[in-house]
């Protein structure tokens, strides 16, 4: 019983690190490829007390080829819109879609947070307006996006569904790599497409999850000496 604990506190701690989502590569067919940097290799989700990020891995470079679009569409609470997105691209969450974080990487950066209000998409947040807690930030292999997860309504213990996608530089641009699928996601850059579901729980901060975790030890320690 007593190893059966102290696993279960190491466990805790283990489960405060970073959740990681894979992707086929190579899967990236439209017109004009290889696009590596918009081959989605995998997503790493991370929460702390206040924010979560998301970061791209991507097979390819996009600060040398800076064109690219990274995209999460997310379903946090039942309704939402099941055939549009903030950006009024092909892509659709038929579950229905009620938060659109979507960036670009070249002309400095930027990142905007759109929310679904029922009838229609409106801008929650954005970097060029100063919104706190929100960043973007790349390097040669990945684009990562952060903000406060009050703003997209969630706390501690929330569960969404999500799935992220990179698109082109056009307006009418579709998904070119989908996270959540592991084939070809469209063959033409126009082509619609729905999200495929990924699911994420925010979890207690990892100084939180080790300080209850040594606490349990602790009071295991505690009972054997008695």
């Amino acid at each position: 019983m007593k190893k059966i604990l102290i696993l279960m506190a190491l466990g805790a701690v283990a489960s405060a690190q970073a959740t990681v989502y894979t992707d086929s590569v190579g899967d990236v067919v439209v017109p004009g490829s290889p696009f590596p940097h918009l081959d989605i290799a995998s997503m790493e989700i991370t929460n702390d007390a206040t924010s979560i990020m998301f970061k791209f891995n991507l097979v390819g470079d996009p600060i040398a080829t800076d064109w690219g679009k990274y995209i999460v569409m997310m379903d946090t609470q039942p309704g939402g819109d099941p055939v549009g997105n903030g950006w009024n691209r092909p892509i659709s969450m038929p579950s229905g879609a009620d938060k659109w974080l979507g960036s670009w990487v070249n002309d400095g950066n930027g990142f905007e947070n759109r929310g679904w209000n029922g009838s229609g998409w409106q801008l929650d947040g954005a970097t060029y307006n100063s919104t706190p807690g929100m960043m973007i930030s790349k390097d040669s292999s990945s684009v990562s996006l952060k903000l406060n997860f009050a703003d997209l309504g969630l706390v501690i213990g929330s569960t969404f569904q999500f799935d992220a996608f990179t698109s082109g530089g056009g307006d009418n641009d579709g998904a070119v790599d989908s996270l959540g699928n592991p084939n070809a996601q469209i063959s033409d850059w126009g082509n619609r497409s729905d999200a495929q579901s990924n699911q994420y729980t925010l979890v207690p901060e990892p100084a939180s999850v080790t300080m209850l975790a040594l606490g349990a030890i602790a009071l295991i320690r505690r009972r054997r000496s008695k």
